[in-house]
């Protein structure tokens, strides 16, 4: 084993990472374009598709935070202030929360549009609960968590991509290659 291989995530963290990463990015995309889309029929399309990755991407999320919790993640460098490995793990963390409860919510919306729930033809999502016809309130609450937490979301990917450069470009100490495939 090279000494600087027990400081990487695992190839398969490592996978779910870019996946996942690239997962949110097209995810944003189609939640934007789905709501500045005048077209009723390509909205919905794009919403659809947007519900369909969101499946996917909370099973990725369960299988990463799985692996997270059996497997931990590696040691922070031992110059590292500490400071510094605390707030970088609330980010993890954060971000783990934020894309586990984004799913929940988008369920629940879709449940509330009575839209199919049916996962690329090849599965299809329960109804776990019937809406009331007449109160949106949860669905009303649950859209404003979805939207509220897609911007904390992008908010905090900008501050690990920040902090990912800066430990590149100015510290210059290659934690960038933790993560890198």
């Amino acid at each position: 084993m090279r000494p600087e291989s027990r400081h990487r995530y695992a190839l398969p963290a490592r996978l779910l990472h870019w996946v996942v990463a690239i997962g949110v990015m097209v995810q944003i995309g189609l939640g934007w374009a789905s709501e500045w889309t005048e077209d009723r029929h390509a909205s919905f399309q794009l919403i659809r598709n947007h519900y369909q990755l969101g499946v996917i991407l909370a099973g990725l999320m369960a299988m990463r935070l799985l692996w997270r919790v059996a497997k931990g993640a590696p040691p922070p460098d031992a110059s590292e202030p500490r400071w510094r490995s605390g707030t970088a793990s609330a980010v993890h963390w954060a971000l783990y929360a934020l894309l586990l409860t984004m799913p929940v919510s988008g369920y629940v919306i879709w449940i509330w549009m009575d839209a199919p729930r049916d996962v690329l033809g090849l599965f299809e999502l329960p109804a776990l609960f019937t809406p009331p016809a007449e109160d949106e309130t949860w669905r009303a609450n649950a859209w404003y968590i979805h939207v509220y937490s897609s911007w904390t979301v992008i908010a905090l990917v900008l501050l690990h991509v920040a902090a990912a450069l800066w430990h590149e470009l100015v510290l210059r100490d290659r934690l960038i290659r933790r993560r890198m495939l």
